[in-house]
């Protein structure tokens, strides 16, 4: 890794930033919509004011807009991993 961080310091990071929903690894990885800290959920709950309209504030509750929904059918699906799968060889 260019000899400013080992591999196992880098799988370290990974983890951590994986594993912390205020990063954009994990809000990725939780399905959230955005990354937030506990205290910047706080922070929203309060300015908000009313639980109601909070709770549909919470980047888990929100679509994710990078999440884009397949317009391909389940036929096309199984085809197109038909497909993938043919073309991996494994080699012994």
């Amino acid at each position: 890794m260019g000899g400013a961080v080992t591999w196992g310091e880098a799988r370290d990071l990974i983890e951590a930033a994986a594993s912390d929903p205020s990063t954009a690894l994990g809000a990725e990885l939780a399905g959230w919509a955005y990354s937030a800290s506990t205290l910047e959920l706080l922070s929203l709950i309060a300015q908000v004011g009313d639980p109601k309209a909070s709770k549909r504030l919470m980047p888990w509750a929100l679509e994710t807009p990078r999440r884009k929904k397949s317009d391909a059918s389940a036929e096309e699906i199984a085809e197109a991993t038909a497909a993938l799968e043919s073309g991996i060889v494994f080699s012994s």
